[in-house]
């Protein structure tokens, strides 16, 4: 799975990268053979922060290639690592009735 990050005004640590990639790797194994080779996924991740009266919200998305579709999700959360969840969810959520 070839991953790319794009975090805009969000401090993006080494650790973030690795939890959202720990997370959204699970994928490969919910698309099983549809998945193809280890090259043949590729998601691209988008991270921005906004301010609100509450304080810090990020909003990621991500957009999934493979090889017998394209997926995409949108999340909001007051934390990076939440992102990475809901983002999982969202697209596990396609990739069920795929």
């Amino acid at each position: 799975m070839i991953f790319h990050f794009k975090t805009g005004n969000v401090t993006f640590f080494e650790e973030d990268k690795e939890y959202f990639e720990k997370r959204l790797s699970k994928i490969r194994d919910i698309l099983g053979w549809k998945a193809g080779d280890e090259d043949s996924l590729e998601i691209s991740i988008a991270m921005e922060k906004g301010k609100q009266h509450s304080g810090d919200r990020f909003s990621a998305s991500a957009t999934l290639i493979a090889p017998h579709g394209k997926f995409y999700a949108e999340v909001g959360a007051d934390n990076i690592k939440k992102c990475a969840d809901l983002l999982q969810k969202k697209l596990k959520g396609q990739l069920d009735s795929f």
